[in-house]
């Protein structure tokens, strides 16, 4: 099951395709007409290829546990209120980049040519990419029926509001290093006029 980038990479792909006249089959435009799964569903259904279902939902019963929409994430610490953004200069540029960040050569995000090219263009076209670092992500999965499953090291699950993803202590989520140079690198080709995202994007637009 592909993840919500995946999917706008694979949209991209299929955007291109299409004004290219070139004929998509269903079985690939599927792939992002779907809501976004649950990360319990897909980490139980991982663990557990053999097992066949519970039919507790719709998305059990017609699609199977990968698409099971009943589970609920436990996460292992206390989220404080988000400071609200007011103005784009309460969204700031992380200082470096991380040591396990997007735009890094060799990046799971970079590994597959369609991934690279839809992260590399995401500043050019002004879409705004946030740094996981700070955010919360579930410690386990639960099911109402019992079963419990691990989360996973890399779904980061921070509130969001307008938008804006915020971190544990509440405060905005800071704008990705990677994303930030590669727009500046960008805008010194010429193909951007200006790297700062908008007063709307900046309180609209995430990744």
């Amino acid at each position: 099951m592909p993840s919500a980038f995946e999917r706008a990479a694979i949209q991209r792909i299929i955007d291109k395709a299409t004004a290219a006249g070139v004929e998509v089959p269903a079985s690939i435009s599927g792939l992002v007409s779907m809501p976004d799964p649950v990360g319990g569903a897909v980490l139980w259904a991982r663990k557990h290829p053999d097992f066949e279902g519970a039919g507790c939902c719709y998305g059990d019963a017609i699609y199977g546990p990968e698409r099971c929409t009943c589970w609920r994430p436990v996460f292992d610490v206390d989220q404080a209120d988000p400071q609200l953004v007011t103005s784009p200069a309460d969204i700031t540029v992380r200082a470096r980049m991380c040591g396990d960040c997007a735009y890094r050569p060799g990046s799971p995000e970079r590994s597959e040519e369609f991934m690279a090219e839809e992260l590399l263009a995401l500043p050019e076209e002004g879409k705004a990419f946030y740094c996981h670092d700070g955010m919360r992500r579930p410690a386990r999965w639960e099911h109402p029926d019992g079963r419990v499953v691990d989360g996973s090291t890399d779904d980061w699950q921070p509130p969001m509001v307008a938008g804006v993803p915020y971190r544990v202590d509440g405060r905005p989520g800071l704008l990705c290093a990677g994303w930030a140079a590669h727009g500046r690198r960008a805008a010194r080709r010429g193909h951007l006029e200006e790297t700062t995202l908008s007063e709307h994007d900046q309180m609209e637009a995430a990744r």
